[in-house]
């Protein structure tokens, strides 16, 4: 029953996760509306398609097992409830039949039975009678629990059968058909999550950089924040890399693989910095307001709780639109005499060199040694020319604006 209980909570948390997937691919294929071009008809259709069927597919039916799931497990601790209140009645009433049948085994011996006074002999026969009708009793009893546990065993089987046929119908019509595809996709998913969270960090964070709405401009730079905390909290727990690094402190080893997990891990955390400097500036904002309001007699705790949330997001989406508008210090003087066109291409092009290796990354490309190196080589002069200065201008602008 605890692997049960266990299951279960897995199989929730797989819907969760793949329900959330779903759901961000719905929100990049959207606001990729704003990407025109070859790259970003490279982008859509690398993860429009059956992709996000897929996925939505594959939440509803985890889902589904999980319901059942939990239904069995509910049925089985009432099930053992029952067992066992079955077996003290069950051992209670044997014991009653042992006694009956021994006082009834005692009252047949009785040497009045066959004495001469009629009225002795009467009353050793009632005696009989009523230890037989005892032993009859206790019988019927015992019965009665054991045909009450059979009936229990076999609504236990009943269910049992209905639950596994309705863990099958949760995949039908719902997870791909391919015999293993949906577990293929999960394991793939499993092993290389941090990579896809890279990938979408990028590709928010480029939406970000073409997007012009109020509202669309924070949030994705908001998913890209959080996917790049994601990413960089699973590849910090990479075997490969930590093994990699380890090897660079214990035996100074600094090949390939150090510079990529160096790489990988230096993107990630900046991916995810200035993420941190819009949330504290927010909290700030957010005690602000809640103060404004808890200052004002007649306000409620849940109006200054409102207050304090409206003022945490409406101050945190200012600071991220604020971000973004903040240049490349090291390009803008590096390109301080270039044309309009040629900056623009360095501004879009930059990141959407990130975008491409990324996607790159999840391919069997990322098993080539030659692509690797050539992807690290990219990635680690775009991080120290593009997102180290660029990330670091925009904290230091945060900070700034924090504590003028």
């Amino acid at each position: 029953m605890t692997e049960i209980s266990a299951l279960h909570t897995r199989l929730s948390a797989s819907a969760t996760s793949l329900g959330t997937a779903h759901r961000l691919i719905d929100r990049l294929l959207g606001e990729s509306a704003y990407w025109q071009g070859e790259a970003a008809d490279a982008f859509r259709e690398a993860i429009d398609g059956d992709l996000p069927r897929y996925l939505k597919n594959a939440h509803r039916s985890v889902s589904k097992a999980a319901k059942q799931l939990r239904a069995w497990h509910e049925d089985l601790v009432s099930y053992q409830a029952l067992a066992r209140k079955y077996d003290a009645q069950a051992k209670e009433h044997q014991a009653a039949v042992a006694t009956a049948e021994s006082t009834h085994a005692t009252a047949r011996t009785d040497p009045d039975l066959a004495a001469p006074d009629a009225s002795a002999a009467e009353t050793a026969a009632g005696t009989l009678d009523a230890a037989a009708a005892s032993v009859t009793k206790a019988r019927a009893a015992l019965e009665s629990v054991r045909k009450l546990a059979r009936e229990l065993e076999e609504t236990h089987r009943s269910e049992a059968s209905r639950i596994a046929k309705a863990l099958n119908e949760a995949t039908d019509r719902l997870a791909p058909r391919e015999p293993g595809l949906l577990s293929k996709a999960t394991e793939w998913l499993d092993e290389n999550l941090g990579d896809v969270l890279s990938a979408i960090a990028a590709t928010a964070g480029l939406l970000a950089l073409l997007a012009t709405g109020p509202v669309s401009v924070p949030i994705l730079l908001f998913v890209a924040a959080g996917a790049s905390l994601g990413a960089f909290a699973l590849h910090a727990q990479d075997p490969k890399i930590q093994e990699s690094l380890s090897e660079a402190i214990t035996d100074r080893k600094f090949d390939a693989d150090f510079w990529d997990s160096t790489v990988t891990l230096a993107s990630d955390l900046l991916g995810f910095v200035p993420g941190i400097a819009a949330v504290t500036h927010g909290a700030r904002g957010a005690t602000t307001a809640a103060q404004a309001a808890s200052a004002i007699a007649d306000t409620s705790v849940l109006g200054v709780a409102r207050a304090g949330i409206h003022g945490f997001s409406s101050t945190s989406a200012t600071v991220m639109r604020e971000m973004k508008e903040v240049q490349n210090p090291l390009t803008e003087w590096a390109l301080r005499s270039a044309n309009p066109a040629a900056r623009t291409a360095v501004d879009y092009g930059l990141p959407s060199a990130g975008v491409v290796t990324s996607l790159g990354d999840l391919t069997p490309l990322s098993n080539d040694e030659e692509y690797e190196a050539t992807t690290t080589a990219v990635d680690g002069t775009r991080t120290a020319v593009d997102d180290l200065p660029n990330n670091a201008a925009k904290v230091v602008h945060a900070w700034t604006s924090l504590n003028p």
